[in-house]
């Protein structure tokens, strides 16, 4: 395993962490614990989890448990997350994280989900940071890192307000452009970095071809060249990858035991690909989740992604929709959707969503019609 330091805070993280949100089964409690003792047994050292992600803190803290009593010689650190906007809500959930793990303290805690820069105000203005402080004052967290979906931007000015010890952001080879002023700014102030959905949510390793251009070597799988593009990376302390199960962590463990430094023309011909090509797919992360109408727009969305990725084929969307999750192109919900904008205002990536469900409302329309003449005469 390859160590990196972790900001200024003088520890050293895994190049791989691991992600809790993805376990195959949520269900299975013995099958979820033992993939993330058999993560730590690899060498990974950074856990990442959140009160949002199922059950995934409750699976932690079985297999936390038993990492406990090797902790001391064979050092681990756990990140978690609070959405809360106020001092009492942000200990409360807490409270309810280290309950729940079975820990004394939270090595990595994040202030989650920074939408907007009137956000991170907003959550500033109500005396969350201060709350922090005085967790961390009580010994109940280590480090004060935040968590945030914005634009490269709009990070550069809220990490120039608080000298926060780390910062987790969503980061791939999918959505590169979008972020990278973000990295920077972070690398400039000597944080931690980890990323999240370094495969894109999935959508990279099920499209290997469309993807093959991040290999630096034939003999590379996408995955092992995704991550090893994120690993040659010096300004990223830590990776995260949500492995569902035992063989995806033995993937992601090759990618980090055949790691060897890029080329800086292979990094410059992987980077034009991501400024021209991958900026527009959903990643999945499913903030935009908030249709009234109860419309599943990251449904709607993955599907989206297997339109552009079939270059505008909408039986691969339609079979998407049909064969993944279920959906008829019958359903009512295709026509419901009122143009509100609130998924659109929820997007991690600021994507056209509303113009989306139009196009797919259009190719649904266009299928129905197609059924019905392909029916016999009566």
């Amino acid at each position: 395993m390859i160590y990196n330091e972790y900001g200024k805070t003088g520890i050293k993280v895994s190049a791989i962490g691991m992600g809790g949100m993805r376990f195959e089964n949520q269900e299975d409690p013995e099958a979820c614990a033992s993939l993330v003792k058999a993560a730590y047994d690899s060498g990974i050292n950074y856990f990442d989890t959140a009160p949002g992600y199922g059950k995934s803190e409750d699976l932690f803290g079985i297999a936390l448990k038993e990492m406990q009593k090797t902790r001391k010689e064979k050092p681990f650190y756990v990140a978690t997350k609070t959405f809360g906007g106020n001092p009492a809500d942000v200990r409360k959930d807490l409270e309810n994280s280290l309950k729940r793990m079975g820990l004394d303290y939270i090595d990595f805690y994040h202030v989650w989900c920074i939408m907007s820069l009137d956000n991170y105000r907003q959550r500033v203005n109500n005396g969350v940071l201060k709350e922090f402080e005085k967790l961390k004052a009580e010994g109940l967290i280590k480090h004060i890192c935040i968590s945030t979906h914005m634009a490269g931007a709009d990070i550069r000015p809220m990490l120039a307000d608080y000298p926060f010890d780390g910062m987790l952001l969503g980061y791939s080879i999918m959505n590169f452009a979008y972020r990278t002023e973000g990295i920077e700014a972070a690398a400039e102030s000597k944080m931690g970095v980890t990323v999240m959905n370094p495969l894109g949510g999935g959508i990279i390793p099920q499209n290997p071809s469309r993807f093959s251009f991040v290999k630096a070597s034939p003999e590379e799988t996408v995955v092992e060249g995704a991550l090893r593009f994120l690993m040659n990376d010096r300004r990223i302390s830590t990776a995260l990858v949500g492995f569902a199960n035992k063989p995806q962590l033995a993937e992601a463990i090759r990618a980090v035991d055949g790691f060897y430094r890029l080329k800086d023309s292979d990094v410059s011909r992987i980077k034009e690909n991501l400024r021209t090509s991958f900026n527009e797919l959903c990643t999945t992360c499913s903030y935009c989740n908030v249709c009234a109408k109860k419309i599943p727009v990251p449904k709607l969305m993955d599907a989206y992604n297997h339109y552009v990725l079939a270059n505008g084929n909408p039986d691969s969307m339609i079979g998407r929709l049909k064969w993944h999750w279920g959906i008829e192109i019958e359903d009512e919900m295709f026509g419901s959707c009122n143009q509100c904008g609130l998924c659109e205002s929820k997007c991690t990536q600021h994507l056209p969503i509303r113009e989306r469900l139009e196009t797919i409302k259009s190719e649904v329309e266009k299928a129905r019609e197609k059924k019905e003449k392909s029916k016999p005469a009566k």
